[in-house]
């Protein structure tokens, strides 16, 4: 075998791994495709089961969130002027 031959061969052996490359990435890509249809199908399937808050509950909850959160930030508020009123007094006494 001459060595324009076994080029030749080496040659044939890269195409057809580079064609074998190809067709395995086109299977996982039309794989992720379906996979990523599939997982579409199930959320839209799943919020179809889900049952939805009427607009009165939705208001009454987001109620609670907003007074939840006031008094919240009136109790940190609170201790955030106690405590600079403390480290006055720690500092003016020094």
């Amino acid at each position: 075998m001459s060595v324009a031959e076994r080029e030749e061969v080496k040659a044939e052996k890269a195409a057809e791994k580079t064609k074998k490359q190809k067709r395995e990435k086109n299977k996982r890509e039309k794989r992720e495709r379906r996979s990523f249809m599939r997982v579409m199908r199930e959320v839209g399937g799943e919020l179809k089961k889900v049952r939805w808050p009427t607009f009165a509950k939705t208001l009454s909850h987001t109620g609670v969130v907003l007074g939840v959160v006031v008094v919240f930030s009136l109790v940190v508020f609170g201790i955030d002027q106690g405590l600079t009123q403390l480290y006055r007094l720690l500092v003016q006494g020094l």
